[in-house]
């Protein structure tokens, strides 16, 4: 696979007797996702480094934080971080900073709204919704990662999901992550 590659691959779908299908969509006519088996791989210089990065700032950031599989997770007031390096794209890594705000939430309009508005208004991060929870997650760029980026990050992520929590729980119910059961 080549650098600008992808798994998407276009190719004629067959109906029965051989001859093409017609998709459904003309967007979609013709497309099929070709599934590649992954295979368990050594991490890249580069997020190896990052690893050790991050693990150093975090040292000096926080008196308590655990490292999970390949991610570490930072407990703060009523909820976690989790801080995890991750490859990108080829020789590129990222950073994220993700929290979960409330548990238990039923998706729905008024909460897609209200997270837009925060979205509006939050310097660092953006909420969303994901399997019944609001998270707030931020990324940043491995390769240029500094102490200054990485603590700022790491504070208004940790700040944001601890203050609205309560909020969000008034407005629209569910639990913090140090509620749970």
């Amino acid at each position: 696979m080549t650098e600008h590659s992808s798994p998407l691959r276009v190719r004629p779908r067959a109906a029965p007797g051989g001859r093409p299908a017609a998709a459904k969509h003309p967007r979609t006519r013709g497309l099929e996702c070709a599934t590649r088996r992954r295979l368990p791989l050594d991490p890249c210089p580069e997020l190896a480094a990052l690893r050790t990065r991050t693990e150093a700032f975090l040292r000096q950031a926080v008196s308590e934080f655990a490292p999970v599989g390949d991610r570490f997770e930072v407990p703060y007031r009523g909820t976690r971080l989790i801080v995890h390096p991750i490859a990108w794209t080829k020789g590129r890594t990222l950073l994220r900073f993700i929290a979960p705000v409330v548990l238990g939430v039923q998706p729905g309009p008024e909460l897609h709204a209200r997270l837009s508005e925060l979205n509006n208004t939050t310097i660092f991060g953006k909420f969303y919704v994901m399997d019944d929870a609001v998270w707030l997650e931020h990324n940043l760029l491995g390769e240029s990662l500094d102490w200054e980026q990485f603590r700022a990050v790491l504070a208004s992520v940790a700040h944001h999901a601890d203050h609205l929590d309560e909020q969000l729980i008034a407005e629209f119910g569910g639990h913090r992550w140090s509620d749970r059961g």
